[in-house]
């Protein structure tokens, strides 16, 4: 329906210019012939040459084809010409005859409209591919931040599990309560997000949730620090985020070592800006504590996908400890 309009206020634009040079005859005769060919060039470059030839990389044909509309326009339009009551300023003074064609400045009269019609069926083929292509990559970009999401489920789980079946294997009545725990932040793992993106206050709740399951193991550690006092907990942003760097800090702590084994955790924010740390012990893992693991590569290309050039993520890896910082700003 758009381009119906537009070739209409453009037909209509073109009988305008040239009812004011000649009779309205001959302005609609010349309007009909320009727009047909034009039309003609146009669809047939959309739909069967640019995509067969121009995308293929056959240039030689595709400058052929089109060379052969112009000529085939040239000759049309001045075939119209010769049948109209009044010539235009640009066929005054031509005589009849087999070199009427070869006149340079009737030649270049006709052929301008066509020439137009090619740089602009390019420039619409052009922009079609570009459009399709980003929706493809929107589309992948979509479809892999998917995937990485639903990628944490099952990696925090597995790390969840270990934990109940270390309570249930001990015959702790603390088993049940830890099943009820993680009922919850299960629930909150698939439904929490389902819009892509989660206020800071539930986000927390869920850290506080997974700290306190892991505490269940055993009542005794207070090497657990956790402080989210100073973060607003309104700022929004891509659930799970945060949690893979704290699974690996438990991972690899060794918190069991009460005097040497200890985790660090800091949230904390400024105006839309915030701000993340998580410091670990290493213990006997140390040696096997790589910069990455599943958790720690997923969340990495997130912060890509979601966060792009919006923010900082600084890894340190030292003998002793293992040390996260990220800043990250959460303004949409």
């Amino acid at each position: 329906m758009k381009t119906l309009f537009v070739w209409t206020i453009y037909s209509f634009f073109l009988f305008v210019v040239f009812k004011l040079l000649a009779d309205t005859t001959t302005a609609v005769l010349h309007t009909i012939g320009i727009v047909s060919v034009q039309l003609v060039v146009v669809y047939s470059n959309l739909k069967w040459i640019l995509p067969l030839f121009y995308a293929r990389k056959k240039y030689v044909i595709y400058g052929s084809l089109n060379l052969l509309f112009i000529v085939l326009g040239v000759w049309l339009n001045d075939f119209i010409t010769d049948f109209t009551p009044y010539h235009l300023d640009v066929e005054e003074g031509l005589e009849a005859g087999p070199f009427h064609l070869f006149d340079l400045e009737m030649i270049f009269t006709h052929a301008m409209p066509i020439i137009l019609a090619l740089f602009i069926s390019l420039f619409i083929y052009m922009e079609r591919r570009r459009k399709t292509q980003e929706l493809k990559e929107l589309e992948m970009v979509k479809a892999e931040k998917t995937f990485l999401v639903q990628q944490t489920n099952p990696h925090f789980l597995f790390n969840t599990l270990n934990n109940i079946y270390f309570l249930t294997y001990k015959q702790s009545p603390k088993g049940s309560r830890a099943i009820m725990e993680l009922s919850k932040m299960l629930d909150y793992s698939l439904y929490g997000g389902r819009d892509g993106i989660v206020s800071m206050k539930d986000e927390i709740k869920y850290i506080t949730n997974f700290i306190s399951l892991y505490k269940l193991r055993d009542s005794h550690l207070n090497n657990i620090h956790f402080d989210a006092s100073s973060v607003n907990t309104e700022l929004m942003l891509a659930p799970m985020l945060l949690i893979p760097f704290i699974e690996n800090a438990f991972k690899f702590a060794n918190l069991d070592d009460i005097e040497n084994g200890f985790i660090d955790i800091e949230i904390s924010s400024e105006g839309f800006t915030l701000f993340f740390k998580c410091v670990n012990s290493k213990g006997l893992h140390r040696l096997r504590h790589k910069r990455g693991g599943i958790g720690i590569v997923n969340v990495k290309r997130r912060l890509d996908l979601f966060y792009p050039n919006r923010h900082v993520l600084d890894i340190c890896d030292e003998e002793k400890e293992y040390k996260i910082t990220l800043e990250l700003d959460t303004d949409v």
